[in-house]
C-alpha cells in the first residue's frame, strides 16, 4: 500500500506543478524572475526540500499557513465564503441543506476527512498534521442522507508552491486510501465514477457491526494549497434503503462547484 501511496503522491505532485504553470499568465514563477513553471521536485514525500518561494515542503508550509490566522485548532481560520453553496449539493431540492458554514468546527491540526474516517485509511506520515481542518455540516435525518463538507488546507498557494505541493499529495494519499477501503473495512465496495489527478467522487457500501452499512456518496477536490472533500452519507440497517432516492448531477458539475468556492476564497483562482 505505501508504495501505491507515493506512486500516486508522485504523480499528483508533477500534476501539481503543470497547474501552477497553467495558472500563470504571464508566464513568471512565484519568485519573480520569467522562468516559467518551477522544475518538479525529487524530494520524497516527508521531507523539507525548500519551494519556489523559499518555503519548505510540506512541513514549512504548516508552519506557514499556520501565520496566516489564529492557533491551531481555532476556528474561523478558513475564509468565511470557503464553503459549498448548498444549492449545489445533491439532493438539494427534497433535503434543504442548511449552508455549511453557519455550522463549521475546527478538528485541529491531526483532524481527518470524513472518508478517511470510514474507511479507517492510514495517512501517509507526510500528512499527520495538516494546518487547518475544519467540517460543517449541512443537516440530515437518522434512516436518510446526511451531508458533511471538510476542508484540509495548507494555506492560500499564491506565495507559496510547496503548499499546493501538499494539497496534491494529500489528495493522492486520500484517493488512495478510499480505493484500499475494501482491504482496510472486510466487505466494503467502491466504485470510482470519476478520477484525475484533481479530483475523485466514488460511491461506497461500508459495513457496520451489527448488520447494518454505511452508504456513501464521496466527492474530493484539490485547488491549491487545500483539499475540500463533501460526503454524502446514509447509516442503515441491514437491508434497508435511504428515505430519499438517489438522485444528482454529473460528478462534474459538483467537483467543479466544490474547488470552484475554495479557489475563490483563498483568492488563489
Amino acid at each position: 500500500m505505501r508504495s501505491l501511496r507515493l506512486a500516486a503522491a508522485t504523480v499528483a505532485l508533477l500534476s501539481a506543478v503543470a497547474v501552477l504553470s497553467a495558472c500563470d499568465p504571464d508566464g513568471t514563477d512565484s519568485d519573480g524572475t520569467g522562468t516559467g513553471a518551477a522544475a518538479p521536485s525529487t524530494t520524497a514525500p516527508g521531507t523539507t526540500a525548500p519551494d519556489a518561494a523559499g518555503a519548505k515542503s510540506p512541513g514549512a508550509a504548516k508552519t506557514s499557513a499556520a501565520s496566516d490566522g489564529g492557533a491551531a485548532g481555532k476556528a474561523g481560520r478558513l475564509p468565511a465564503g470557503v464553503w459549498i453553496d448548498p444549492k449545489a449539493v445533491p439532493l438539494n431540492a427534497a433535503l434543504h441543506w442548511k449552508a455549511p458554514g453557519s455550522a463549521a468546527k475546527a478538528l485541529g491540526e491531526k483532524g481527518r476527512l470524513r472518508i478517511e474516517e470510514l474507511c479507517k485509511a492510514p495517512r501517509d506520515d507526510s500528512f499527520t498534521e495538516v494546518p487547518m481542518v475544519e467540517t460543517a455540516s449541512l443537516g440530515g435525518s437518522p434512516g436518510d442522507w446526511t451531508a458533511d463538507e471538510t476542508i484540509a488546507s495548507f494555506g492560500s498557494a499564491k506565495d507559496s508552491s510547496g503548499r499546493a505541493q501538499s494539497a496534491f499529495l494529500l489528495l493522492g494519499s486520500v484517493v488512495q486510501g478510499l480505493k484500499d477501503c475494501g482491504s482496510a473495512v472486510p466487505g466494503a465496495s467502491v466504485k470510482v465514477s470519476s478520477e484525475d489527478s484533481t479530483f475523485a467522487a466514488a460511491t461506497l457500501t461500508i459495513p457496520q457491526a451489527g448488520g447494518g452499512s454505511v452508504e456513501v456518496h464521496e466527492y474530493l477536490s484539490v485547488q491549491d494549497g487545500s483539499v475540500a472533500e463533501l460526503t454524502l452519507h446514509a447509516e442503515l440497517p441491514k437491508g434497508g434503503r435511504p428515505k430519499t432516492a438517489w438522485s444528482a448531477p454529473a460528478d462534474q458539475g459538483v467537483l467543479d462547484t466544490l474547488g470552484k468556492t475554495v479557489c475563490t476564497a483563498f483568492g488563489d483562482c
